[in-house]
């Protein structure tokens, strides 16, 4: 899938590298997700040449605020299904790049709960 970024002057190309494949099993969460990655990167923008104005920044905080809890989401998922597939501490721990306990812990903490609504909706079961 390529997003075509909106802007008149010369700019290198973005691509998101994503098969087709996934953008249908992503369905309709693909749009949203892209425009909040856009807006962020808008925020940044602006912020790096200061130039951010309050309604820019809103937007921006918006979006990274519903990112960092889809984000959240995804990884939790992710961590279960690392867990239900067998995988272990240690390779959690490369994964996330912290100490082996530390993944162990976080690991373990995470699966005595149930899952939150935005890993439910990572998952597939929201």
């Amino acid at each position: 899938m390529i997003i075509e970024p909106e802007h008149t002057g010369p700019v290198p190309d973005f691509t998101i590298p994503l098969s087709a494949a996934d953008a249908q099993a992503l369905g309709d969460d693909v749009r949203p997700l892209v425009e909040r990655f856009g807006a962020v990167l808008h925020g940044l923008a602006q912020l790096s040449v200061g130039e951010a104005g309050a309604d820019g920044l809103e937007a921006a905080i918006g979006a990274s605020t519903d990112l960092l809890a889809r984000l959240e989401g995804i990884r939790n998922a992710a961590v279960r299904q690392h867990a239900a597939e067998g995988g272990s501490y240690g390779a959690l721990a490369k994964a996330m790049d912290i100490q082996r306990a530390t993944a162990q812990y976080r690991r373990d903490t995470l699966l005595k709960n149930d899952p939150s609504p935005m890993e439910q909706w990572a998952a597939g079961s929201n």
